[in-house]
């Protein structure tokens, strides 16, 4: 279809929006569909194309994305169109849930009570957010099968510089970094900045929700790197205490959330967390009474989602057609986190970053994601940021 009278941000946003759910709440189809736009009226023959992929929750921990649009461009693009002869896949993949070790034996049921407790306390605190927000219930949303109404979530998207994964790269290796560390370091920077508290001249603990992709990290698992379903376990990282802004180095924040995102993969913290869930969404009166916790459906204030490098080659029909950005949104659907961060790569030049958002104002979202985006091409520059840059100095240098 012709974009050229609407913008993909527009397109993607209103149809995120429309009511994936049939058959009064019970049903959601299509699983995936993809939508190709061209915009005739483009001067930039890179931006004439854009591919929307449009999944449901069966399909959206954003791997799978990746895996689909691999499959459809070389599909597309394939100077072969017969038929491919290959014998059915007729496996059918157990429930990720089931394959997560129930962790702490029978000391588990205890811990499971004493963390429920502790969850519905962490849910009385988002009546008084951090992030201010703004609702917009949707028209003849309200189903009977859930007691709060959809809200309509709004998007935003932005690309780094062109060469900004290979010089983020640079600096990680340098220090023995991931390059989620920088980039958790960056997120907690921007909401200090942009949301801040009385005592400004530290920085608080404020707890991020985490999506880790658990295809390669469940035992004896049949999961491979093209397997498409929903395949995520979600944590919680937060810093154990507050961290003077003016001494603190930056570098030294970002290994503190390398470390601490790595330890949420042991069994107090992904295990514990997705066997609680999985507990409590057997049980449909549990679920129920858990879900009517959550602040107008909110269960968490920020989630980020550092889904990675695009696994495939982005070039297809031997160059023609590359693939030069990549975003992954989500809507949240009822039951969300109001905003949420997500940093893909498409090959090895620039980071491509959305949001999705419930952000009492669009000036102050744009505010909050174009900060975001400075602190990551800031600590991308070795002249900016060395070793021993602390955190005021890279506020300073992204302002």
């Amino acid at each position: 279809m012709d974009s050229s009278q609407d913008s993909w941000q527009n397109i993607c946003e209103r149809q995120c929006n429309e009511d994936p759910y049939s058959n009064d709440g019970t049903m959601i189809f299509p699983l995936f569909h993809f939508i190709l736009l061209f915009n005739s009226q483009s001067l930039k023959n890179d931006d004439c194309f854009h591919l929307l992929l449009f999944t449901n929750h069966c399909a959206f921990d954003g791997r799978s994305g990746f895996v689909l649009i691999n499959d459809f461009l070389t599909l597309a693009t394939s100077s072969d169109l017969n038929p491919i002869a290959e014998p059915l896949n007729l496996d059918i993949l157990p429930l990720m849930n089931d394959l997560i070790p129930r962790p702490f034996g029978p000391l588990y049921p205890i811990l499971t009570f004493l963390a429920k407790r502790l969850i519905r306390s962490e849910f009385r605190k988002l009546t008084r957010p951090r992030i201010p927000i703004k609702l917009y219930p949707l028209p003849d949303s309200q189903s009977k099968k859930f007691h709060v109404p959809r809200y309509y979530t709004k998007f935003l998207f932005s690309s780094s510089s062109v060469d900004l994964y290979d010089c983020l790269h640079k600096q990680c290796r340098l220090r023995e970094l991931t390059l989620n560390g920088p980039l958790y370091a960056c997120l907690l920077l921007a909401i200090h900045y942009c949301f801040p508290l009385k005592d400004n001249i530290r920085l608080q603990p404020f707890a991020i929700g985490a999506a880790f992709d658990m295809r390669s990290r469940l035992p004896r698992s049949p999961l491979t790197k093209s397997s498409v379903g929903l395949f995520i376990g979600v944590s919680e990282i937060e810093l154990r205490r507050s961290l003077s802004i003016r001494s603190t180095r930056f570098w030294s924040l970002a290994k503190k959330c390398m470390i601490n995102t790595r330890n949420q993969l042991k069994r107090n913290g992904v295990p514990l967390i997705m066997n609680i869930l999985t507990d409590l969404a057997s049980n449909e009166q549990s679920f129920q009474r858990f879900t009517r916790d959550f602040p107008d459906g909110r269960h968490s204030e920020l989630a980020f989602s550092n889904i990675g490098k695009y696994p495939f080659a982005c070039d297809y029909s031997k160059g023609e057609i590359r693939l030069h950005g990549l975003h992954v949104i989500n809507n949240n659907s009822v039951y969300r986190t109001s905003t949420v961060v997500f940093v893909t790569c498409a090959g090895d030049g620039q980071l491509d970053v959305s949001l999705s958002h419930e952000i009492d104002s669009d000036e102050r979202a744009k505010q909050f994601l174009d900060f975001y985006m400075r602190l990551i091409e800031t600590c991308a520059n070795e002249k900016l940021c060395r070793e021993e840059t602390t955190l005021t100095d890279i506020l300073q240098s992204a302002q």
